[in-house]
């Protein structure tokens, strides 16, 4: 059975194809080391937007390649993509096509609406996607699959869930050689200080308890986690095998285990792993302190985010995000003085959100001595909470989505405009008003070449420039 893996691209904004989030397609290496373990071994990985692929180059690879199956994988803002992947797929032949990842999870219809798509794998797929195969191979009905939905004699059935993975440890390690690693490098990651060099991302936990209203919850809402010791071989075998020293941690939240996120560096300190280890998202600042500051630090930790979202203590509450903003600050304090890069997450124009909250906020990111921010509009993606509370016109529409990062079309009730002159406001009295930001920044780079410095430079204009659309 010729198994073909699709990662669909994300809507083109105004924005540099380089800086469009291509990295590798994680859930994929996992997907198809679970498959080789189940005995499909003619599995090839195309990502779009690595190959800057469009319809013509994707209908010449399906001629070429033949597959017996698609599974293409999407968030939603690479509906459209995904989509478009489906009807070439179809186009004069007539593979199982099936749609996994965050988009399809969460919209189902939107994905069994479409006539080129045959099933929707929800959640995690490393156990669902092996058995579905087995049942398209016994030419058998998907019936009692869990976490499957599919169309059938024109009626749409969704099986009951797969519960999730318990024991990650179960799970064979990622399939790094599907991945061109080398090429990923021209692309900017959630990392962006890794631009340029050769890295991998690695999952370490999966899930996260906490109930923000505005997030997804793909992995669940209890936490999960590898064994320091899985971590550590997982570890060891990119470095010696596969030549990688900069490690990307994508968890949801790496240290809710404490014990065990010390286990993991105090693995790396005396294994002699010489690693840089960068954290795209994937922590809870407040839970850091001194210890564990010292252990990332002896380790090779670069690179952290700390999510602020906002200083409203009234909107806090309303989306559910229960951070400490002192123990927030206290821990920045902490990263800062072992001169670990800083980067801070700010949501701003969530439903009700007035302008004098947006300030408080960019008030309360001015007083950090955080390196840079990454400023994110709030919008209503299905499966999260707050997405029930809106109005259908302020909901996302996956037929036209494409960033978070633009203000206008999400959930805010204030005009773009505003929400462009609060994201200006706060991206010029950071930057610009602040000469000993500037020189933390330069001082604490965990790379110094011209390159990143460049993208450092394009970054910071970008936030300011960047168009309002509504």
């Amino acid at each position: 059975m010729k198994i073909l893996l699709i990662k669909a691209a994300r809507l083109k904004s105004s924005a540099s194809r380089r800086h469009d989030g291509v990295m590798p397609p994680l859930g994929f290496l996992y997907l198809s080391a679970a498959l080789k373990k189940a005995g499909y071994t003619d599995i090839t990985l195309l990502h779009l937007a690595l190959e800057g692929m469009g319809r013509e180059g994707l209908e010449r690879e399906l001629e070429r390649l033949k597959p017996d199956v698609v599974g293409i994988s999407a968030m939603t803002s690479e509906a459209v993509s995904m989509h478009m992947a489906a009807a070439c797929a179809k186009n004069g032949r007539n593979p199982l096509v099936v749609a996994g990842g965050a988009h399809p999870t969460a919209y189902v219809s939107d994905c069994l609406e479409d006539p080129n798509i045959d099933a929707v794998v929800r959640n995690e797929g490393e156990i669902t996607f092996p058995e579905l195969l087995a049942a398209y191979g016994r030419k058998a009905g998907f019936e009692g699959i869990k976490g499957v939905s599919y169309r059938s004699g024109g009626r749409r059935t969704d099986n009951p869930p797969r519960e999730f993975i318990e024991d990650l440890d179960t799970l064979p390690l990622p399939d790094w050689d599907l991945a061109e690693m080398g090429r990923y490098k021209d692309f900017v990651p959630h990392s962006p200080m890794l631009y340029g060099r050769r890295y991998m991302s690695v999952f370490t936990s999966r899930g996260c308890p906490y109930r923000c209203t505005y997030c997804h919850s793909i992995f669940g809402k209890r936490f999960r986690a590898h064994s320091p010791e899985r971590v550590l071989r997982e570890l060891r075998i990119l470095k010696e095998k596969y030549g990688v020293s900069n490690v990307e941690i994508s968890d949801d939240v790496f240290n809710l285990d404490r014990a065990r996120a010390a286990a993991v560096m105090n693995g790396v300190i005396s294994g002699g792993l010489n690693l840089n280890i960068f954290f795209g998202n994937g922590l809870r600042a407040e839970l850091l302190d001194e210890e564990l500051i010292e252990l990332f630090s002896r380790a090779g930790v670069k690179y952290v985010c700390a999510a602020i979202e906002t200083a409203s203590l009234r909107l806090r509450e309303k989306i559910k995000k229960n951070a400490d903003l002192e123990k927030l600050r206290a821990a920045v304090k902490l990263l800062v003085r072992r001169r670990i890069f800083v980067n801070g997450f700010v949501m701003m124009g969530f439903p009700d959100e007035t302008v004098k909250e947006m300030l408080v906020t960019a008030r309360y990111l001015w007083s950090l001595p955080i390196h840079s921010f990454l400023l994110f509009f709030c919008r209503g993606y299905a499966g999260a909470e707050m997405c029930g509370t809106l109005p259908p016109a302020r909901r996302i529409d996956p037929k036209t989505d494409n960033t978070c990062f633009v203000p206008g079309g999400g959930c805010s009730s204030q005009p773009a405009w505003k929400l462009l002159a609060v994201k200006q406001l706060t991206t010029a009295v950071f930057y610009f008003l602040n000469p000993a930001r500037i020189f933390r920044i330069f001082r604490d780079l965990p790379f110094r070449d011209a390159r990143l410095f460049w993208f450092l430079f394009r970054t910071m204009s970008v936030k300011f420039f960047s168009p309002a659309r509504r």
